[in-house]
């Protein structure tokens, strides 16, 4: 998918930041921090910078709130809402889907409750659910895990996004059909987690009474005057007429996709304007208040905004529900949240008092709300930046972490495991000595500080390679860390797999072929021919089937749908995956033939010795593909 084309112009309307103060708040202002920031300089640089990224990423529209202290900055939109009747898009009224980001409501609901003493952090979970979560591990899974994003579970994707109201299951009905297996134990491994949000708000539902959407909408939208904003699907009535279109720009055409339904409400379901959202940053850069609102009392709201996790302390790590990095020497809370069609990315800088929300309607949004929020921080709160030059020997410490990591957020037990395999991070080591990471696309470039211990070549940026007690080594990035890695075994690896499998499938193409040849020449004829052309034939089959299954693996995985730009399979089972998954067994099947041929062949001297040589091999590639399916659980129905 590659971004190229612009169909819209930008829309430059503004308003007097006191009128817009006065719009939102209606309330005195309160202490700023000791670097305000300029209103009107601060819109000039934004349109420019907005200006920028919307064309170069081809991003149809964009919705911006900057807030410090209790004064709205800047609050603006840019572009189009709906490209074809070319709506604006308003900032008051124009709503975008936050994603991810919408689960900060969701942990603000928790921590109200537990405010109130409903709710314990270190309860087991199990107290406040109506059915179980296995005891997989001595360690229960507690609400302090699900806000730390350490609960242990995989990842599932299926039935978190559908496209249509009739396909959208309860929040209950979810989660009970989509329980995910518990694979680390709890409170160890950062592993972002969308089931584990929705169970925290699910248990907000259960303890209340009251549906989930219905709590949200009473103690935290309507206290905060957040009027436009809901969790409910499909939308209201009154709201629906203001949805901004979700785009996808292919080919130099944007084509506009659907409502995206989500299952798993309080973990991204949220439909607001930038103006809600400015609203919420103000309340909790004032530790729970804005005017006279209050969602959190003081206490609560800064130990909601402390540190909860993290893997080490050099580290920023997670705080209950936040996650934390540094930029430019200051403390930064953040989330970002994505779903097929929009993009966003909530900011706070509470030693400053400011927050910076941004959502945008099209993908381009994922790669530029990073570097927004980034030029925003350099331009108004920069840092001095000394670069780090290496250890001498840091090439030899670092040549251990070398290699292919897999994300610990990953499905382990189903055929979603294979997902791993397509999204590696590569770290490979420089000329220099330092350490090069290929990433979601990035490049970035790290230098030796401590051993195992890096920092990004031009920011603050860390990572830590760490190494447990079973030997295995561990990635971690400071402005990442619910999405920590692991060092993947060599047999688990794309350099391994795929050479693997693509050298069984070439060379049984290659033998089938030179049978098909030696057949219409009239060669290898005797009285062992029958059982060699048998063999000949069960590695013929094998080839075939291996063939069709990769030609309809990759038909599935890149059948992309033409309006949301993934896979067709990111909504549901497509027909083609039931007759895929029919196909590992038939490889498996004659593999296993391949073997017994394999051994009767050196037993009654079959061919010559070079042609039993070749067809050991080939059956040694066909079992070792054997392998690879069940490594990825296209055959783990068969245990």
């Amino acid at each position: 998918m590659k971004l190229a084309f612009s169909l819209f112009t930008l829309l430059t309307r503004s308003l007097a930041p006191a009128l817009l103060v006065f719009a939102l708040l209606s309330t005195p202002a309160t202490a700023q921090s000791e670097n305000p920031i300029d209103p009107v300089d601060l819109e000039t640089f934004m349109d420019g910078l907005m200006a920028a990224h919307l064309e170069s990423h081809h991003i149809p529209g964009a919705a911006l709130a900057i807030v410090q202290g209790d004064s709205v900055l800047l609050a603006k939109g840019y572009g189009y809402a709906d490209l074809k009747a070319r709506t604006p898009v308003d900032p008051e009224r124009t709503l975008f889907r936050p994603g991810s980001t919408s689960k900060l409501v969701t942990w603000t609901a928790v921590m109200q409750l537990v405010e109130q003493g409903r709710l314990d952090l270190n309860a087991d979970v199990n107290a406040y659910l109506d059915f179980p979560i296995p005891a997989t591990f001595p360690e229960p899974i507690t609400l302090a895990h699900l806000l730390a994003h350490t609960p242990g579970f995989e990842d599932i994707g299926e039935g978190l996004f559908v496209l249509s109201a009739e396909e959208l299951l309860t929040l209950e009905a979810y989660l009970k059909r989509h329980l995910p297996e518990r694979v680390f134990p709890p409170g160890q491994v950062s592993a972002y987690s969308n089931y584990g949000t929705a169970l925290a708000g699910y248990i907000v539902q259960r303890v209340t009474g009251e549906p989930f959407e219905s709590y949200v909408e009473k103690h935290i939208f309507e206290p905060l005057g957040m009027t436009a904003s809901t969790f409910r699907q499909p939308l209201p009535a009154q709201l629906a007429p203001h949805l901004a279109g979700g785009y996808f720009y292919d080919n130099g055409v944007y084509r506009t996709g659907g409502f995206e339904f989500i299952s798993a409400t309080p973990a991204g379901a949220m439909s607001a304007p930038a103006g809600d959202m400015a609203r919420f940053m103000m309340a909790h850069l004032q530790n729970g208040r804005l005017g006279d609102a209050r969602i959190l009392q003081e206490e609560t709201a800064q130990r909601m905004h402390s540190q909860l996790f993290t893997p080490d302390p050099r580290l920023d790590g997670m705080a209950h529900g936040f996650m934390t990095m540094t930029v430019n020497g200051r403390r930064i809370l953040h989330h970002a949240g994505d779903t097929p069609l929009f993009h966003t990315g909530l900011f706070l800088v509470p030693e400053e008092g400011v927050g910076l929300y941004v959502s945008y309607n099209a993908l381009g949004g994922a790669l530029v709300r990073d570097a927004l929020f980034r030029a925003f921080m350099d331009r108004y709160f920069p840092a001095s930046f000394t670069p780090v030059n290496p250890p001498a020997d840091a090439a030899q410490r670092a040549a251990q972490y070398l290699g292919e990591y897999h994300a610990a957020r990953a499905n382990y037990t189903t055929i979603e495991k294979v997902l791993q395999l397509l999204q590696p991070t590569l770290v490979q080591l420089t000329d220099e000595g330092t350490v090069r990471v290929f990433m979601g696309g990035r490049t970035e470039t790290y230098a030796e500080i401590e051993p195992g211990f890096f920092r990004h070549s031009e920011r603050q940026d860390r990572l830590l390679f760490q190494k447990d007690a079973a030997g295995r080594i561990w990635l971690h990035f400071n402005d990442f860390t619910p999405f920590t890695s692991y060092k993947a075994p060599w047999y688990a690896t794309f350099s391994f797999t795929a050479p693997l499998v693509g050298g069984a499938l070439l060379m049984t193409l290659l033998s089938i072929f030179g049978w098909v040849v030696a057949f219409a020449a009239r060669r290898g004829t005797g009285r062992a021919s029958f059982a060699a052309g048998l063999a000949r034939w069960t590695a013929g089959l094998f080839g075939v089937a291996l063939t069709a299954f990769l030609l309809m693996l990759v038909g599935v995985l890149g059948d992309i749908h033409p309006d949301y730009g993934v896979p067709r399979i990111f909504f549901g089972e497509p027909p083609l995956l039931s007759a895929l998954l029919l196909l590992p067994t038939a490889i498996a099947l004659f593999a296993l033939g391949m073997a017994f041929f394999t051994v009767l062949s050196w037993l009654r001297r079959y061919w010559g010795w070079f042609s039993r040589l070749h067809y050991t091999v080939l059956t040694l590639l066909a079992l070792g593909v054997v392998w690879v399916l069940w490594h990825w659980n296209f055959l783990a129905f068969m245990l």
